[in-house]
């Protein structure tokens, strides 16, 4: 040991001592002096043990060959014994300064070696003989210097870690790993290098590296070894976010999730994955054989529900449902009968689902797309309790990743789609309408028709349609309109651009005109080049990469995972219909002379509506996804937006439009807070549906008007700066009647405000 070593252990011990009362330090002292004394005693099987051994507890040594131990050896037995094992002839050798934790079992049939300052977490594995199939050929296990493996490691015969690496919690290492990285997995692959600054893992270790500056943060809380799941949720892509995922315990299910019942939130999110029989004990007796009862079951289930809908300590919880244990079949032929585990299992899920719907900010996600990903691997699960492939736990991070988009109200809200080739198939213009594919007893047609119907789908799910296609604009709509097997028609579309100009420029006009930003849109297109394009031209549109074999298209669609969304509202299911009503207003725009004329003849009605059960869904939702007209661009959760309205000193108002031409919905947000004769205005939301309305200018006269009511004699609003809200600062410098110092805006409240002419203002439940 270097004399600097033993400095910096020195000041370490110290530094932890300095808190300690003096009866604390003599107990430790005493306990100290009792490990040194036991520590020949119980390694006395050894053949060499070095100077300062520590034993706490009683370690199990059987030594039918050689067994080596270095200076300032320590074994921390107290929870589980440790295991120590030579078989004849074979050797055991471990360095100087090795810290073994509680659990861990090294056994040598032939060769093991373990560098110095080497520390075992709990229950790590070292054999250099595959236990799963006696009488093979062992292989010698070399272990490097400062290398540290973190709890549950397994690490298989004829591996070698390199000097400096660190393994983490859960991993199987089945392959030799170079010297100086972090390595991680089940099978253990590296991860990154280590760097300087890394320090020992706490127990459990984090598990992967955290990708730099997250936008998300998040706990995974699992009853399996959830490495992979980590590192894949952490694997950045295309759509966002960048996701720092934290493991719970191993196996610490309730007791996490009482932990996480504190009232301040800790984690953006928490992932929840159980087996069923873990989880649920009346189900582990129904697989056993065992009868249990119906409401035995759905009790332990509510159980399990209570403890989840309890959960403070993360914004929003995601929880998967449960499925049947790997090649279960239960009853067989029976088992969807009663007394089956099958059936047990679609009620365990339905009473699941029924009561975190109680919940708003709990969402219950369906593993059976994940579990057809991959196969399960018992050796896997016997070596390092990993519970899933990695195909399995990829397309779980995948689904997870867009909860965690939908819920920060990222969901893309348009999908333009080429036509030739991608909506049917054939050119359109080379071939006629009569003779594309699509449809009839034909592969490729019954494919794309299956693609148009899940296209439609989406559209009734609140995302907008639209064409971008390089073709002669009537030949094209003939096609659409014209042909037997068209299911997405010209009415279902919000637009199109349909001409020979280029694509990415169309796709710039096109939602210009929609007043939807390049941040909402999907373009799917067979043409790579055409993709390429896009891409290069408008980073922000998210342009997938597409299949060339059209009876994929389906499976490609289903697996974008761009469009989840939180909550659907009546404003989402006819938003195509209200599209269709804004082109109607543009057309009599251009009919009238002036934009007062325009605006009077619309007959706009503002209807003005404290924040309530029943409009807090669209609320919450309008707060999160909305970016142009937004003056803060606060994100807060169903629940958060509610406690925070709740205060005596706030209002928060729900803003519907409509005219004659149809009920745009609810479409804007007006929060407001009381300081003294202050009134602050903490959230001006609007929807682009219904800008340049003058609906602006009723926001600010309806929040005047309120000001006055309650006595405030000065009004502000302050503007936060972001990426995508400059239309909202120029609205507001805009205002004449407005002062302006820096980012906020201020209005004598004791003057009127000048209501908008044309306008009617309905007001309800106002106090």
């Amino acid at each position: 040991m270097t004399q600097r070593s033993l400095l910096q252990r020195a000041r370490a011990s110290l530094a932890r001592d300095r808190d300690l009362s003096l009866g604390q330090k003599f107990e430790k002292g005493l306990a100290n002096g009792a490990a040194l004394v036991r520590a020949p005693f119980f390694l006395r099987a050894c053949d060499r043990v070095g100077a300062r051994a520590r034993t706490r507890g009683k370690p199990v040594v059987e030594n039918l060959g050689t067994i080596e131990i270095g200076d300032d050896f320590q074994l921390n037995c107290a929870f589980a014994p440790v295991r120590l094992f030579a078989g004849p002839g074979a050797t055991l050798r471990i360095g100087d300064e090795v810290n073994v934790n509680f659990g861990a079992d090294i056994a040598a049939e032939d060769a093991i070696t373990i560098g110095s300052r080497v520390s075992f977490g709990p229950y790590v594995v070292v054999a250099d003989h595959d236990r799963e199939e006696p009488g093979g050929a062992p292989e010698p296990v070399t272990i490097g210097d400062d290398v540290w493996l973190a709890a549950r490691v397994r690490v298989s015969k004829g591996v070698t870690i390199g000097e400096g690496t660190v393994v983490t919690a859960g991993s199987v290492v089945t392959a030799s790993l170079p010297a100086g990285v972090v390595a991680g997995g089940a099978p253990a692959r590296v991860l990154r290098p280590r760097r300087p600054t890394d320090t020992p893992p706490a127990e459990p270790a984090p598990d992967v590296e955290a990708p730099p500056n997250p936008d998300v943060r998040g706990l995974i809380v699992a009853d399996f070894t959830a490495t992979e799941l980590a590192v894949a949720i952490e694997k950045t892509d295309d759509l966002g976010p960048r996701v720092a995922a934290e493991i719970a315990p191993f196996d610490q299910v309730v007791q996490t999730l009482l932990a996480l019942a504190s009232p301040t939130p800790a984690h953006d999110f928490a992932f929840v994955w159980t087996r069923p029989e873990r989880a649920i004990p009346a189900f582990a007796q129904l697989l056993a054989g065992d009868a249990v009862t119906h409401d035995a079951l759905l009790a332990e289930v509510d159980a399990f529900a209570e403890r989840v809908l309890a959960v403070k300590g993360a914004r929003f919880t995601f929880v998967a449902a449960w499925a049947l244990p790997p090649g279960a079949r239960g009853l067989g032929m029976l088992d969807m009968k009663s007394g089956g585990a099958s059936r047990a299992l679609a009620a365990m899920n339905l009473r699941l689902a029924e009561r975190l719907d109680a919940s708003p900010t709990t969402f219950v996600l369906d593993p059976t797309r994940w579990l057809a990903a991959g196969e399960f691997d018992p050796r896997l699960w016997y070596l390092g309790k990993v519970g899933f492939s990695r195909e399995v736990f990829a397309a779980a991070a995948a689904d997870l990743r867009a909860a965690i988009r939908g819920v920060r109200g990222h969901a893309r809200k348009l999908l333009v789609l080429d036509l030739d080739d991608t909506m049917w198939g054939g050119i359109v213009g080379d071939l006629g309408w009569q003779n594309l594919k699509l449809g009839g007893h034909d592969m490729v047609g019954e494919a794309l028709v299956d693609f148009q119907r899940e296209v439609l789908a989406l559209s009734k799910r609140g995302v907008a349609l639209a064409v971008v296609s390089k073709n002669e604009e009537t030949v094209a709509l003939e096609a659409i309109r014209s042909h037997p097997e068209m299911i997405v028609r010209d009415t279902d579309l919000v637009g199109w651009r349909i001409n020979w100009r280029d694509k990415a420029q169309n796709i710039a006009d096109l939602v210009q005109s929609l007043n939807l930003g390049l941040q909402s849109v999907v373009f799917i297109d067979d043409n790579p080049i055409e993709r390429a394009r896009v891409r290069e031209a408008l980073p922000e549109v998210f342009v997938p990469e597409w299949p060339e074999d059209k009876t994929r298209y389906v499976s490609a669609f289903r697996a974008l995972g761009c469009f989840d969304v939180p909550s659907l509202s009546a404003e989402d299911a006819a938003r195509t219909r209200m599209y269709v009503e804004e082109k109607k207003r543009e057309e009599l725009r251009a009919q009238v002379g002036s934009l007062d004329e325009w605006l009077l003849g619309l007959g706009t009605k503002v209807q003005f509506a404290r924040l309530a059960a029943s409009n807090l869904p669209r609320t919450a939702q309008l707060l999160n996804k909305t970016n142009q007209m937004n003056l803060r661009t606060r994100r807060l959760s169903e629940t958060e937006l509610m406690e925070w309205a709740s205060a005596p000193s706030r209002e928060l108002w729900a803003v519907s439009v409509s005219d004659k031409l149809g009920a745009a919905g609810l479409t804007g947000i007006l929060g407001l807070e009381w300081d003294g004769a202050r009134c602050v205005v903490t959230d001006y939301v609007l929807s682009c549906r219904v800008m340049g309305r003058r609906v602006e200018e009723t926001l600010v006269w309806f929040a005047t008007e309120r000001a006055k009511a309650r006595g405030a004699t000065r009004l502000e609003a302050h503007y936060v700066a972001t990426p995508k809200n400059k239309p909202c600062l120029g609205f507001f410098a805009g205002l004449a009647e407005l002062a302006r110092e820096g980012d906020v805006f201020t209005w004598d409240a004791t003057k009127p405000f000048p209501q908008p002419r044309g306008i009617e203002v309905v007001v309800e439940a106002a106090p």
